[in-house]
């Protein structure tokens, strides 16, 4: 009994301590709190837009207690910023009566909304955040964000005559946009267009992109906060719809359409893709049906589906970089697949494949099999297919007739790409989606383009000479040795 009587004493003294010790508050000024950050930052954030929410978190490390007489934007309640503390939103830009527990923390989150300036460049703004305790002692925090004023489009717009969109502010769009059959919608060098989730553009008139290798026109989606704090959602797929292209010609220069969810559908009608980058698509990164494609130093990239989906139509691919290597799910589809048929309302339509042309082009990804076709119009019509891969880097076990010098002309073939790609290229992280297509330099993608038509295109998609030295690279990108 003595001893157990002896053991509950002690129970009871430790559980005392403890309570003391939580309940237990401090004034002593040398007690100060930590933070998990001493500044909260934000990304360009599209005026009138509120952004994603930030967290921070109050620390004390001290055995015991702090209260916070007061917590305050310096500005007030004309602060641009919203601050909620341990639950409360502080009401004109202050609150009062706060405690943070010895050994505890508390959290902080921050929003903002910027104003329209009537700016085309990027408005930073600032402020503080003040923690006093009742020690008098105060402890800030920084608070930054950068806005960028912008065009809303809300509902469906429609373009039904001739319409530029230039640089300067970027266009946010909501529903959709159509450009009539008549009408050309021309995009300046550095057009930026935004689109809210699920949006898209229809283009039955004809688009012109004119961007430049400094300045690119982008489609891209309208978030630009962080999915996590490595990886912006302007990294990741499915932000936006995609751009379907019909009428035509479409000529898209410098073109840089990523994070869609079906990157670029055309149908019946004539594109030329010049420098473009297509990447981060959850469906197909380009489908062509029944189209004339030309396509030069264009890079498709990383889709959930195929990167290029042809069925029927022209192709001349040149110096084109088609890289599989989509890494947000399990699945994915080839990087390039080639059809004569197509199945719609439960019937087999035939599309003559009239010329399938793919020289000088990178054609891989992490699969054995990045290359597939499927055709009737031999089987059928006996039609034969005119296709040809000349100079090209592909990933393929399965192309039987690889071996015919008049479809085969002096490619490089490997069964895997060599360490699932990240050999073959000068960046290719895959934690942060961070990828650089220009070849490594121990790369066999080095030096084994056919010169003669790089002659032709003397300048890669970044405007790097690959006729120096006469050893032009296979693929969008010239590796510059310095």
């Amino acid at each position: 009994m003595r001893k157990s009587a002896y053991l509950l004493a002690i129970l009871l003294l430790c559980t005392l301590w403890a309570c003391d010790s939580y309940d237990s508050w401090t004034v002593d000024p040398s007690a100060r709190l930590t933070f998990s950050s001493d500044t909260v930052s934000f990304d360009t954030i599209i005026s009138k837009v509120g952004s994603s929410t930030r967290r921070l978190l109050v620390f004390n490390n001290n055995s015991a207690g702090i209260r916070l007489t007061n917590v305050r934007l310096k500005h007030g309640a004309e602060s641009y910023f919203r601050i909620n503390v341990d639950g409360q939103f502080l009401e004109q830009g202050s609150g009062y009566d706060f405690e943070v527990r010895g050994r505890d923390s508390i959290f902080v989150l921050v929003e903002v909304t910027l104003p329209d300036v009537d700016a085309d460049t990027v408005t930073s703004y600032t402020d503080s955040l003040a923690f006093q305790t009742e020690s008098g002692e105060v402890q800030y925090v920084t608070l930054l964000a950068g806005g960028r004023d912008a065009y809303h489009w809300y509902g469906t717009i429609d373009i039904n005559e001739d319409r530029t969109i230039p640089a300067g502010r970027p266009v946010v769009i909501y529903d959709s946009v159509h450009v009539a059959s008549d009408a050309t919608l021309t995009l300046a060098p550095g057009a930026v267009l935004m689109f809210h989730h699920n949006a898209a553009m229809r283009v039955d008139g004809k688009l012109v992109a004119n961007g430049t290798v400094d300045n690119p026109v982008i489609m891209r989606g309208d978030r630009t906060d962080n999915l996590f704090s490595y990886l912006p959602y302007d990294n990741t797929p499915e932000q936006w719809g995609g751009l379907y292209l019909h009428g035509g010609p479409h000529s898209l220069d410098y073109l840089d359409l990523h994070a869609s969810k079906f990157g670029i559908i055309a149908e019946d009608c004539t594109i030329q893709l010049n420098n473009c980058i297509l990447r981060n698509s959850r469906g197909n990164g380009l489908t062509t049906r029944n189209c004339t494609l030309t396509a030069v130093n264009t890079e498709i990239s990383n889709s959930m589906g195929d990167l290029y989906s042809m069925t029927g139509g022209t192709t001349d691919m040149i110096h084109c970089t088609l890289a599989q290597y989509y890494n947000y799910d399990s699945q994915h589809g080839m990087a390039l697949r080639l059809s004569d048929f197509a199945y719609e309302y439960g019937d087999t339509m035939y599309y003559a494949l009239k010329k399938a042309w793919f020289r000088n082009c990178v054609i891989a990804g992490y699969d054995q099999d990045v290359l597939m076709g499927s055709f009737m119009g031999e089987k059928k019509f006996g039609i034969e297919l005119d296709y040809l891969f000349s100079h090209c880097y592909m990933c393929t076990d399965s192309l039987q007739q690889r071996d015919d010098p008049k479809r085969f002309v002096g490619n490089i073939f490997e069964s895997t790409d060599t360490v699932s790609g990240g050999s073959n290229y000068v960046l290719f992280d895959t934690y942060e989606r961070r990828y650089n297509f220009t070849p490594d330099t121990l790369s066999c993608i080095r030096s084994n383009a056919e010169p003669n038509l790089s002659q032709q295109y003397p300048l890669d998609r970044l405007g790097h000479s690959r006729t120096g030295d006469n050893k032009p690279d296979i693929g969008a990108y010239q590796l510059v040795i310095k």
